[in-house]
């Protein structure tokens, strides 16, 4: 990570402890999303709930190493215009697009595939954010969804969801505010080993 972006992080993670409207992942959360999105090589990147952009920070800076985009998607005009600034004082302005505007709205206009999504909105729609990407995700494209465990009351339905679906594998990262790390599977298909026997994979 260069210095222009972590210069900004700094900045923003000081900004964010004077106000009580910036719903921003913790510190050790954002190193997280940004090594795994380097581990997996990801390159076309969904986030539904921009903010002050500070997690699109981490997440923009790690797909523009692998060589990739974020879109970010806010409805809050005034957010919209304060990350804007932070990505291009970070170097991440033509690596990152926000999208103003309803995420359920937004979401329909976006080309596929994505291979990474942050899902950290309204909680109490994130079943149906996912929803409206799943045709629009790559096979083995990681979602990550936020306050799995803070929000456990609007989550607990999604979460299960999320985890007895057959083409996804899912389980909980207790990092933060507790994140879901959430994988589509490709489809399942059989082989025949050098044996003769036969396996599912």
């Amino acid at each position: 990570m260069n210095t222009a972006v972590t210069d900004t992080i700094l900045r923003l993670e000081q900004f964010i402890s004077t106000v009580d409207d910036a719903l921003a992942v913790p510190h050790e959360a954002g190193e997280f999303m940004h090594a795994m999105i380097l581990a997996s090589g990801a390159k076309r990147g969904v986030e539904i709930g921009t903010s002050y952009g500070y997690s699109g920070l981490w997440i923009g800076s790690a797909l523009q190493h692998n060589g990739g985009m974020l879109t970010t998607i806010d409805q809050t005009p005034h957010k919209v215009t304060a990350a804007r600034a932070s990505f291009e004082r970070a170097g991440l302005a033509n690596t990152i697009t926000i999208r103003e505007g309803v995420a359920g709205d937004v979401i329909e206009t976006l080309d596929g595939p994505f291979d990474f999504v942050f899902v950290d909105a309204d909680k109490v729609n994130s079943q149906r954010y996912f929803d409206l990407l799943w045709p629009k995700l790559a096979q083995r494209a990681t979602i990550v969804t936020d306050n799995i465990t803070s929000h456990a009351g609007e989550m607990s339905e999604y979460a299960a969801y999320l985890r007895n679906h057959p083409r996804l594998c899912s389980t909980l990262v207790p990092i933060g505010s507790g994140m879901e790390l959430t994988v589509k599977l490709d489809p399942f298909t059989s082989s025949t080993s050098i044996d003769g026997a036969d396996w599912v994979i």
